[in-house]
């Protein structure tokens, strides 16, 4: 906002600034910029793993690689969850085009461990990243965490398309992973997984 004094002055009385993440290695010296008493924690801790992460109010931890894809996936979920008692996304999460094992894991480390978190959907398009690649992360996510001592309960809806996705999707079936649900369309996944997150958040 503006102000005209009395005599005539002009002043800015309120200043924003938006510091570009991207030319964050050339400027160190903007971390100190970072309200952290105001950040939520997840995010803090998202932003140690150059994770683009956003948290939200919900009870879906969202993973999908493209802001627009998981734009879209933030939107299908809270639509679908409308039917489940207003079940909503618990964050945004782009993890962008590599999906390798440390990104997914530190991903999935991220959501499973937000307490209002009941249940995940994973959601990516295989392009440069192919479908089995994506698949093979998940897997070895889950084992990267298993093996650091953590506990994992909550539900995995995971919808993957594109590059070699009936590859990725079968290396996930042969699987046999206990929390692990292959859907094949989004709009179908994200009623499963509001569904999901419900009947646990209704189980407490």
């Amino acid at each position: 906002p503006l102000v005209l004094t009395p005599d005539g002055l002009v002043l800015a009385l309120d200043g924003k600034v938006t510091l570009d993440d991207n030319a964050g290695y050339r400027h160190p010296s903007h971390a100190d910029f970072v309200d952290r008493e105001g950040t939520d924690p997840i995010e803090l801790r998202a932003q140690e793993f150059d994770l683009n992460y956003v948290k939200l109010q919900g009870e879906v931890g969202i993973i999908g690689n493209g802001a627009g894809l998981v734009m879209s996936t933030l939107d299908v979920v809270a639509y679908a969850g409308e039917e489940f008692g207003g079940i909503k996304p618990a964050n945004f999460l782009d993890i962008g085009g590599g999906a390798s094992a440390s990104v997914m894991a530190n991903g999935l480390d991220i959501v499973l461990n937000d307490p209002e978190v009941e249940a995940v959907f994973v959601n990516v398009f295989g392009g440069i990243t192919s479908c089995d690649a994506v698949a093979n992360g998940i897997l070895q996510a889950l084992e990267m965490l298993s093996a650091n001592g953590a506990e994992l309960t909550k539900p995995i809806v995971a919808r993957i398309d594109g590059n070699n996705a009936i590859e990725g999707r079968r290396i996930l079936t042969d699987a046999h992973h206990p929390l692990i649900e292959i859907v094949d369309t989004m709009d179908d996944a994200a009623r499963r997984v509001a569904e999901l997150a419900a009947a646990r958040k209704a189980g407490k």
